[in-house]
């Protein structure tokens, strides 16, 4: 099983200094609620709160919003993040949003392959699913990617069933099966920048990242210590937390 000491030490030999890493393990506190622990070919993890949630009302509304064939503006992704985030009570303004829980209580099942090269993960709901995987709503996520980058990915896919699939009348069939592949380098079209928009948001809503970067701002330890910090803290690749600090500061 990857703990939390096991995240920071990988990290530490991809990229940045021991010494910030030293520091940062003692500054932050880990809490009840982990965004995602590695356990055999599910990705799974720590949880107290509520059991299981359907969301009947986030979901009337999403599939009547789908109706009228008009696209959400990024305040309205925002409302439906924070709007899962609070319903649920999965959120603590503590840490690391628990995205697989979230993945679970709107029933998929996360499972890690090994994908090919360019890909980082999948979607697959209704037609074969079932027959291929054991249930009929699966994300997959490439094993043989970092974990916090997995996260990411598992966000971006219940944002396309969020957004793309409820609602849309051609998989009344369940015979029809809706997928979506995350390309890790095809990120241009209007579908694809509003699931990362969503992924960004529900994993590091807005209020809670601003204060967290001026905390570590504050503390004045450089710039690398604040990416570090923030990518510890939400549990995001650095690359994540430099989008994020475009989209929310700039």
């Amino acid at each position: 099983m990857l703990t939390n000491d096991d995240i920071c030490d990988k990290m530490s030999a991809n990229a940045m200094n021991d010494g910030v890493f030293c520091f940062l393990k003692q500054l932050i506190v880990l809490h009840d609620i982990s965004g995602g622990i590695v356990m055999g070919n599910i990705i799974s993890l720590t949880y107290r709160g509520k059991e299981k949630m359907k969301f009947e009302g986030l979901i009337k509304d999403l599939k009547e919003f789908k109706q009228k064939n008009i696209e959400y503006t990024f305040e309205q992704i925002r409302e439906v993040a924070n709007k899962i985030l609070s319903e649920a009570d999965y959120y603590s303004n503590r840490g690391a949003t628990p995205i697989v829980k979230i993945a679970k209580d709107f029933n998929f099942k996360t499972f890690k392959q090994t994908l090919p090269t360019k890909l980082s993960g999948d979607i697959y709901i209704n037609g074969d699913t079932f027959e291929k995987y054991g249930h009929s709503r699966v994300i997959l996520v490439n094993k043989t990617e970092q974990l916090f980058h997995q996260r990411f990915v598992v966000a971006h896919e219940l944002a396309h069933y969020l957004f793309e699939y409820l609602g849309d009348p051609l998989y009344n069939d369940l015979n029809i099966k809706f997928s979506d592949t995350y390309f890790r380098d095809q990120h241009e079209t209007i579908q694809e920048k509003r699931a990362n928009y969503f992924a960004a948001e529900i994993l590091m809503p807005s209020k809670l990242f601003i204060k967290q970067y001026r905390l570590a701002e504050d503390l004045d330890e450089g710039t690398l210590f604040t990416y570090m910090y923030l990518s510890k803290f939400f549990e995001t690749s650095v690359d994540s937390i430099q989008r994020r600090i475009k989209e929310v500061l700039s």
